[in-house]
């Protein structure tokens, strides 16, 4: 059977988020199509795992627009696929279900307008998770990599620096919860509370190398 296609690139009309009690989230984008009558409708249920990775994706965004340093990004998740193009500064989403395939185009800041409280979701798990108080405290204590001072202003670099942390933390959880995580081993064993601390240092080194124009 040959894949059934809807393809769309308006301004979108209506688009959500909304938490759900299992901790995963509904999508939905309500749009009119260019060569149809009537509205629309793009729909998807992420599950924790899903929403975790549109939660980072946006807060990725959101780190590279407050530095002004916008590139080509993409995240898929749960048969979601969003892709962002500086050039046009839209976000095309992309739903395949099956034999169908439904895509269309919003601008990047009616989706970001959405995310805050997804992110407030992920940040709240993640607190309550075995190992997000510690890891929590070692973020605190993490040094701000060497640039962002000198790329913002204060308080500029200061939200960077929390939006940079909270990136940080969301990728820390999900690695201290994974069986067998060599982080979480760190995290318990006393004697191992330097490493764990460099381990943390070092993830956030890393993020602010891919994510933020150091070398500007």
């Amino acid at each position: 059977m040959a894949a059934f296609h809807v393809t769309h690139c308006m301004p979108a009309k209506i688009f959500s988020m909304e938490a759900r009690d299992d901790g995963g989230a509904r999508l939905a984008l309500n749009y009119k199509h260019a060569g149809r009558s009537g509205i629309q409708r793009i729909s998807c249920d992420l599950s924790q795992a899903g929403l975790l990775q549109l939660v980072l994706f946006s807060e990725a965004l959101g780190l590279r627009k407050r530095f002004g340093h916008l590139v080509a990004s993409d995240v898929s998740a749960d048969g979601l696929a969003l892709s962002y193009d500086p050039a046009q500064r839209a976000l095309h989403i992309e739903r395949q279900a099956g034999y169908s395939r439904q895509t269309a185009c919003i601008p990047v800041e009616v989706f970001q307008s959405e995310m805050p409280d997804m992110t407030d979701v992920c940040i709240a798990r993640a607190e309550e998770s075995k190992h997000g108080p510690a890891l929590k405290r070692l973020l605190a204590d993490s040094a701000v990599p060497d640039g962002i001072g000198k790329l913002l202003t204060q308080d500029e670099a200061d939200l960077a620096m929390h939006q940079l942390r909270e990136i940080a933390f969301l990728l820390l959880v999900q690695e201290a919860s994974a069986r067998g995580s060599a982080l979480a081993r760190k995290l318990r064993g006393k004697k191992m509370q330097e490493q764990a601390r460099e381990a943390v240092s070092s993830l956030v080194l890393e993020l602010a190398a891919e994510l933020v124009p150091i070398s500007a």
